[in-house]
């Protein structure tokens, strides 16, 4: 039996007849939330030039960017994430006060998404800029958790934690940019001979080794947070009563854990990080985060989240 050629290179797909249709109500029902809570739909264009690409971010975001070049020679790249189309967006509207935006678009990743196994992934999401407080971290999170329940009946979990103890701890070491991300790297994958390889074979005071590797187990809940309240760092002690207040708002069906050395998404988000995982499932479904946003000399303080609607979509069709 011969296999008809689709025609469309390794991780892309088509969506057909009701799964098209599916991929459309999600679209529909989420942006009608998003206008709900006063968000301003954005229609990003799909490329952008590859110099400029995520402005503050873009060393965050070109290592997973497609690009070619035009008919100027020019390099041009397909986003492989919206939100900070959006934050370059806000900058050229030069809105000063507090602004929410929301959007649904497809992004184009080098990699390959863990549950669809795709490079293309529809995303929807919500921005907000302005000088973001802890009143702003507590609305977008419930955005978030109330616009997945309204999706199906999940059983979701809310995965916390925030960058600055991390950022503390990486300072002092006063490393170049690439060993930063490779030590980032280690954390994220909670491997603590690695971590040791990385401080032995640089001889690193071992006093902030013991501190990393404490920090790389930090996860759970109420222990976690008293930690954090008795560490002799500022940053820390801060870190804990921000993120004291987000937890105490959390509707009490959401059950959540603390983390603070892997952090979902793109590396460019500062201070609260978050992201959605679904019980029997080992991916997030969803992510955000505070980070500061522009392009050039223009900055703003921003925090949002992305749903992965492709994966929603996938996660529906298998329960």
């Amino acid at each position: 039996m011969s296999i008809i050629d689709t025609g469309l290179p390794d991780g892309t797909e088509d969506f057909v007849g009701s799964k098209a249709k599916e991929l459309e109500n999600l679209r529909s029902s989420l942006l009608d939330k998003f206008y709900k809570d006063g968000c301003e739909l954005v229609i990003p264009s799909l490329i952008e030039y590859t110099e400029s690409i995520g402005g503050v971010a873009n060393n965050s975001l070109k290592d997973y960017t497609y690009s070619f070049s035009d008919e100027t020679a020019k390099a041009i790249s397909i986003r492989p994430d919206i939100s900070q189309q959006i934050a370059r967006i806000d900058i050229q509207e030069g809105v000063k006060n507090k602004k929410k935006y929301c959007y649904f678009g497809e992004t184009l990743r080098k990699t390959k998404d863990s549950l669809t196994k795709s490079r293309i992934a529809y995303k929807a999401g919500v921005e907000l800029f302005g000088n973001i407080n802890s009143s702003d971290e507590i609305e977008i999170i419930k955005l978030l958790i109330s616009s997945i329940k309204s999706t199906g009946k999940h059983k979701i979990t809310l995965s916390l934690g925030r960058t600055e103890p991390l950022s503390e701890l990486i300072d002092a070491l006063d490393i170049p940019e690439n060993e930063v991300k490779n030590l980032k790297k280690i954390m994220s994958s909670k491997s603590e001979s690695d971590l040791e390889e990385f401080f032995l074979s640089r001889k690193f005071n071992k006093k902030l080794f013991l501190e990393f590797k404490s920090l790389m187990s930090l996860n759970g809940k109420n222990e976690s947070l008293k930690f954090l309240k008795k560490h002799k760092r500022k940053a820390f002690r801060d870190a804990a009563m921000k993120l004291g207040k987000v937890i105490k708002s959390l509707p009490k069906f959401i059950d959540y854990h603390l983390d603070f050395s892997d952090f979902p998404g793109f590396d460019y988000h500062s201070g609260l990080v978050f992201s959605i995982h679904v019980k029997g499932f080992g991916f997030s479904l969803a992510k955000g985060g505070q980070y500061n946003a522009g392009h050039q000399s223009a900055k703003r303080d921003a925090i949002g989240f992305d749903i992965n609607v492709s994966s929603l979509l996938k996660l529906n069709n298998q329960e």
